[in-house]
């Protein structure tokens, strides 16, 4: 067995997952540093239409894991209320219903009534904080499953390739230790009108970023694969992504991108369409950190 299939094979599959997200939209009020959506690097907004929501929630179907509705800031998808009807019409469970969110703004009501777990995330953001606090306070009133964080966060770069940082042995040992892989989401995106399934939802942003396709069919069952049915986007993504490379984080507020020369593309067009700070890391300067690719709470 090669090292690429060694480590594939010590991989966990999305049927083994706890969550597997949708997303619905690359909109967001925020701009974080090292966005684990890669949001600042794709060229338009989206948004997935609610027929294809349905097909989505439908394909996971006898799913046991969270369905996390997640964006992007899912809430600014125009539709939003649809989406909800839709949500409750296809996963009766109200505890698998799931909101990923920094913001939640005049949909709190809305929100109590639609999900049973959410993910929220202020990224210290002022203006958001007293109404996503309140929703945090009343989910846990009606029993809802509630990760709650108030702070900034600090996030380690995506686009530091570990393929520029390591050799290939060190790379395929590390791969396996991803973060997202090990603790994250697979996802289900919507990629030029057309339902893609991944195994990671970072290979799924890399994918959009680049206007690619490298997304599975979504059908019924996607999700039961066994771990090297997804052995194209692992071998196609993993190396190009910086996750398991662990490299120094930013603040999210500082808006700040850090990049080796695998995804120099990805870096120099968010400089140069959204004016986005940017900076190179030599290979020379490389130092793996022992921590997450995201840490909350860092106040």
């Amino acid at each position: 067995m090669n090292l690429a299939d060694s480590a594939i094979s010590k991989m966990r599959p999305p049927k083994n997952m706890h969550i597997i997200c949708i997303d619905v939209t690359n909109k967001c009020d925020l701009a974080c540093s090292n966005c684990t959506r890669l949001l600042e690097n794709q060229d338009a907004f989206w948004e997935m239409t609610p027929e294809n929501f349905r097909l989505a929630l439908q394909s996971l179907k006898d799913f046991h894991g969270i369905i996390a509705m997640i964006g992007g800031n899912p809430v600014m998808h125009r539709q939003f209320e649809e989406l909800c009807a839709i949500f409750e019409e296809e996963i009766p469970n109200k505890f698998q219903r799931g909101l990923w969110t920094n913001s939640i703004f005049k949909h709190t009501d809305l929100a109590l009534r639609t999900f049973g777990t959410f993910n929220l995330n202020v990224h210290g953001n002022p203006k958001s904080e007293r109404s996503m606090q309140e929703l945090a306070k009343q989910a846990v009133d009606a029993g809802a499953v509630v990760w709650n964080y108030a702070g900034h966060s600090d996030h380690a770069p995506l686009l530091t390739a570990i393929q520029d940082l390591m050799s290939e042995e060190e790379m395929w040992q590390a791969i396996p230790q991803c973060d997202i892989n090990r603790e994250w989401s697979a996802s289900i995106v919507q990629n030029q009108g057309e339902l893609r399934s991944y195994f990671c939802e970072v290979a799924a942003a890399f994918d959009l970023a680049r206007n690619q396709d490298r997304g599975h069919a979504v059908k019924p069952g996607w999700w039961k694969e066994e771990m090297q049915a997804w052995s194209d986007q692992v071998k196609h993504f993993c190396p190009g992504c910086g996750v398991a490379a662990k490299q120094t984080p930013y603040k999210d507020f500082e808006e700040t991108d850090v990049y080796t020369k695998t995804n120099r593309d990805l870096a120099e067009k968010s400089a140069k369409d959204k004016k986005r700070k940017i900076i190179y890391l030599q290979p020379e300067n490389s130092s793996m950190i022992n921590r997450r690719v995201t840490q909350y709470n860092t106040l």
